[in-house]
């Protein structure tokens, strides 16, 4: 159950508020249509596929790259472009300008799950409403911005979830004691545990089959959507009320 007084949620984006998987398939298919046109011997090389290849060869061979998504991606275009033959400033304009098509096009393909919106707006009416999310994503920059008072991404940062730092920085944004805060996420390590661990409260979000029990997984609710969250919330929340009859 969630505990009151509860002031603020947190929610992750990629995997929670919409598809990440959708959202980056058709931002790079976006970016491979740009290369073919502006680096087409880079094209030529690398199709979708071996760029997702390439990126987790780099992840593998050098980990502290994945602390941060957009370091990753940026250094995954720099070898493209080490391997395709470009070198020095014609690199790094690559790197660049590929970033910049990469990050238009995944925020143009981002389409929330039908339910987000009505609950987002839903909840708030009653508590604020910030972002934690270890993603590039630019959430103000989709129509569920109007409903977020604040973002904490780790890439801004170079601190990810579930490092306590980030979930710390997140209630200091939002003004209000770690208790206070109800973080939601579809990781139970990244998310859930990253909250717990940090003093927060936290609950998954999983659209997926059930859950299987998982000895020391976290302890914390479960949800399939967007709308059962709110109905938890309120529920929790209710009979957790005094009476005042």
């Amino acid at each position: 159950m969630i505990r009151g007084p509860l002031r603020a949620l947190t929610f992750d984006l990629d995997g929670t508020l919409w598809s990440v998987d959708d959202v980056l398939a058709a931002a790079e298919a976006d970016l491979h249509a740009y290369l073919r046109g502006a680096y087409p011997a880079v094209a030529a090389r690398f199709a979708p596929e071996d760029v997702r290849a390439l990126r987790r060869e780099l992840a593998e061979r050098q980990p502290g790259l994945t602390r941060n998504a957009s370091t990753l991606r940026r250094a995954t275009m720099r070898e493209m472009a080490h391997r395709s033959g470009l070198a020095g400033q014609e690199a790094e304009r690559f790197v660049a300008r590929s970033f910049e098509v990469f990050l238009e096009a995944r925020q143009a393909r981002v389409t929330p799950y039908p339910e987000v919106l009505p609950a987002l707006a839903r909840l708030a009416g009653r508590f604020q409403i910030g972002v934690i999310t270890n993603g590039n994503a630019d959430v103000h920059r989709t129509e569920l911005g109007p409903y977020v008072g604040f973002v904490v991404r780790g890439v801004d940062l170079d601190v990810p979830k579930p490092e306590p730092a980030i979930f710390s920085h997140a209630c200091r944004c939002a003004g209000v004691d770690p208790a206070e805060v109800l973080h939601v996420g579809d990781d139970p390590h990244v998310d859930a545990a990253g909250a717990l661990g940090a003093g927060l409260q936290a609950a998954l979000l999983h659209r997926g089959a059930p859950l299987e029990p998982a000895d020391g997984g976290p302890d914390c609710p479960t949800v399939p959507d967007m709308a059962a969250l709110c109905r938890l919330i309120e529920q929790s929340l209710d009979a957790g009320a005094p009476d005042r009859g």
